[in-house]
């Protein structure tokens, strides 16, 4: 690892990861929350403070890493320790680079394949920075492993999260008077 704390081992030519949810959950983030050996760790999930910057400052350290992956993908991923608000509290702190993770759902349960076993669960959340151009341009999904897989109950509290790139900001729909004065220009 360099000297500022990114990872800058090359992913081989022609190789794409592109794991599932379940695959994200048993084979990365269970054996990084148990204290065990992880494939990949820092070659295709880095060990990194996602909420330490901006989402942009993060990418573009990060990308050079993954630059053959990131031709057929948006994704980087982040094993990423999670910080309460308070020391006794149980909120997370979601803040990062002068914004903040805002959620978009109340998390969704992964099963195990093929069970009705719950492995974990993810969340969706997008960066809120206002008056910033990087507004709306990101999100990521947390990946949070279900309690019956975590075999240490004090162990650091891991997630593993995907950060997704947008090309184009989210935009505001569009008042109706604007779009029926559309309607009537066109008749």
């Amino acid at each position: 690892m360099a000297e500022d704390g990114y990872a800058y081992d090359r992913v081989p030519p022609g190789y794409h990861f592109y794991p599932s949810e379940e695959e994200l959950l048993l084979y990365y983030l269970r054996p990084k929350v148990n204290g065990e050996e992880v494939p990949g760790e820092n070659h295709v999930v880095f060990d990194f403070n996602l909420y330490s910057d901006q989402p942009r400052k993060i990418w573009d350290h990060f990308q050079t890493t993954r630059q053959n992956d990131l031709k057929m993908s948006n994704d980087l991923y982040f094993f990423t320790e999670l910080q309460t608000k308070t020391t006794n509290g149980s909120r997370v702190s979601r803040t990062a680079g002068g914004g903040t993770w805002k959620g978009e759902d109340g998390g969704k349960k992964i099963y195990a394949p093929g069970t009705d076993h719950v492995i974990g669960i993810k969340k969706r959340f997008r960066y809120e920075n206002k008056g910033s151009a990087e507004h709306g341009r990101w999100l990521m999904h947390e990946f949070e492993l279900g309690q019956s897989l975590i075999h240490n109950r004090q162990a650091k509290k891991y997630v593993l999260c995907l950060l997704r790139k947008k090309e184009e900001p989210e935009k505001k729909r569009k008042e109706p008077e604007e779009e029926d004065r559309r309607q009537v220009l066109c008749l």
